[in-house]
């Protein structure tokens, strides 16, 4: 490691699971959904000092608090009301409380936080069995001082995203669609996570937002406090904890390296994806907010080949009514124009929850009551939706599909509800798209082995591996135990691929990749080579996978295909991939691993 000798080594360094490429320096903001959490952590005997002093700096942080709410009670209600305080006050200056905090510290040495927590416990419990009215009623206010002490140790912690108002790395235990959605972009520099995968929710709308993240730590939430400094790396999966001047310096130069090469990559903006024989791939972007489609023309994709519309649903308050998402589609579209957007209709569930619809919790939410099963047992909001999108699509370059489909009988069900809610249009004069391609989501077995029987009745697949990949290998994606058993590369996920892209040949209709192996520029080569027709992705992701295509050569891309489908151990399969990418893009390969 590069630095000056002089400096105190204490930075840790941790791996976890890079998931949004990029790099980010900036100080911590605990992101604590259950209010503020206490991990017991070991602290060294020469630590101790540091940790009174956090202590002695919490007692004074507190008293000032107190005193400003017992000012502001004093100012609105009076002198009566605001006395409940002076109990307070003589809780921050009890000086047993504060001398048994100390003597614990230093006799069980471990992070004064949790000292604080432990004696405030025993603290409380002795207050309460006395018979005294007055000592037992201090037990109360105990308590509560004691909240405040720890939550002034632990640092700033916010309980919604909305709440960060300065530049920070936003870590947590994992973060909910609803926490992404309501987050201050421009607040948030980094992700971290305690859990989560690359095909998790969070690793999504980092990448469709450009921040670095990296996930799986399993317990980075009790190993930094807010207000500490980290380094992240998205695209190694590193975390550094307290940098030292030297590792800052070498990041700095990494990153100027990189930049050089993502600035030439934004050359290719208005170039082909077109292997060096003449095979054009279509290349689109994933969205999942209506502020994303910015970005589309600035990466080079052309449209949107996948709109997640169930953001508009995840307001805590009510579900967005036909004419709002009728506004919200006309005008993603208009952004889009003259390219095509995808619209994929409502896939709630899973890791999506709204609370407004107010569904019973489920033992396996993955398998369990969601996207187009949700919808077909709901079709007032179902047809909300369809009509919406109708509405939206006079006049515009409009697609829709359905996701999560296991079946024909769902495809024809559902196109049934379509045709209903454009007859009831015609009917009340309102204008409508009279016809528009409408697709299906390929992401479970079932659909993928009967893709021949469900080809006739749409206009279009698109592959969504992320679930196809969890349902076929039976791995919970967001799993740390089987997260290594989530491999793109198995053989049955070639075969499952190739067999749509037959079905769609056989049929003559498009057949696109959605999920996260479109925009692995390891794996481009693999799909091109299985027959996919379009590859859509988050914006980041489209000037890397162009570059990668631009390299090959249609005849290569069918040579490995054909020879992964004969079956092999699918880090061998990965292993080719990444040999054919060294041999054609080699600054792609550098850039990502």
């Amino acid at each position: 490691m590069s630095g000056n000798s002089t400096e105190p080594v204490d930075e840790i360094v941790i791996r976890g699971i890079g998931v949004s490429p990029g790099v980010a320096v900036g100080e911590v903001t605990i992101f604590a959904q259950n209010g503020v959490s206490v991990v017991e952590r070991p602290v060294t005997a020469d630590k101790i000092p540091l940790e009174i002093i956090r202590f002695e700096e919490a007692l004074i942080k507190t008293r000032h608090q107190i005193a400003e709410i017992q000012r502001k009670v004093t100012s609105a209600l009076g002198d009566e009301h605001a006395t409940i305080f002076d109990a307070h006050l003589l809780v921050v200056d009890d000086r047993y409380f504060i001398e048994e905090v100390i003597r614990t510290l230093r006799e069980r040495q471990f992070n004064v936080e949790s000292i604080t927590q432990d004696v405030a416990r025993r603290y409380i419990e002795m207050l309460s069995k006395v018979e005294d009215d007055y000592l037992r009623e201090r037990a109360v206010d105990v308590r509560d001082v004691t909240r405040r002490i720890i939550k002034n140790l632990v640092g700033e912690t916010v309980e919604r995203m909305d709440q960060i108002e300065r530049p920070c790395v936003a870590v947590a235990t994992d973060f909910s669609p609803s926490d992404t959605a309501a987050m201050n972009r421009d607040m948030v520099h980094a992700f971290i996570t305690d859990f989560g995968s690359s095909t998790s929710h969070t690793a999504i709308m980092a990448r469709a937002l450009e921040v670095p993240a990296v996930v799986g730590f399993r317990n980075i939430t009790a190993q930094v406090v807010s207000g500490e400094t980290v380094l992240v790396d998205g695209s190694k999966g590193i975390v550094i904890i307290r940098p030292t001047s030297g590792r800052l310096l070498d990041y700095a130069r990494k990153a100027e390296e990189q930049k050089t090469i993502l600035c030439e990559l934004n050359t290719l903006k208005d170039k082909p994806a077109e292997t060096k024989d003449g095979h054009r791939i279509s290349i689109a972007a994933n969205i999942e907010l209506p502020a994303e489609v910015d970005h589309i023309a600035r990466c080079g994709a052309k449209g949107v080949g996948l709109f997640r519309t169930e953001f508009l649903f995840l307001d805590e308050h009510h579900l967005p009514d036909e004419d709002e998402q009728t506004e919200v589609y006309a005008r993603v579209a208009d952004r889009c124009a003259p390219d095509q957007l995808i619209i994929r209709t409502l896939d709630l569930g899973g890791d999506k929850f709204s609370s407004a619809l107010k569904t019973a919790p489920e033992m396996n939410p993955f398998l369990g009551w969601r996207a187009i099963r949700f919808c077909l047992a709901n079709p007032q909001i179902f047809k909300a939706q369809l009509r919406a999108i109708l509405r939206a699509g006079a006049g515009r370059k409009v697609s829709m599909m359905y996701p999560m489909i296991s079946c024909l009988s769902e495809v024809l069900e559902a196109n049934s509800i379509l045709a209903e809610c454009r007859k009831e249009l015609a009917e009340e004069g309102i204008p409508y798209a009279n016809k528009f391609p409408v697709g299906v989501m390929i992401e479970i077995p079932s659909a993928a082995l009967t893709a021949d029987l469900i080809a006739p009745h749409v206009d279009f697949f698109s592959i969504g591996t992320n679930d196809l990949i969890q349902y076929t290998l039976a791995v919970d994606r967001v799993n740390q135990n089987v997260a290594h058993l989530y491999q793109p590369t198995h053989t049955a996920i070639l075969k499952l691929i190739h067999q749509v892209v037959r079905a769609g040949r056989a049929q003559r209709i498009p057949v696109a990749v959605c999920g996260e192996m479109a925009a692995s520029p390891e794996l481009v080569p693999l799909l091109i080579g299985l027959g996919v027709d379009e590859l859509s992705m988050s914006p980041p992701s489209v000037p890397m996978v162009k570059e990668v295509i631009r390299n090959l050569r249609i005849s290569e891309c069918r040579a490995l295909a054909k020879e992964a489908l004969r079956g092999g151990p699918p880090e061998g399969i990965l292993a080719r991939c990444r040999d054919l990418l060294k041999k054609r893009a080699p600054e792609i390969l550098e850039l990502i691993s």
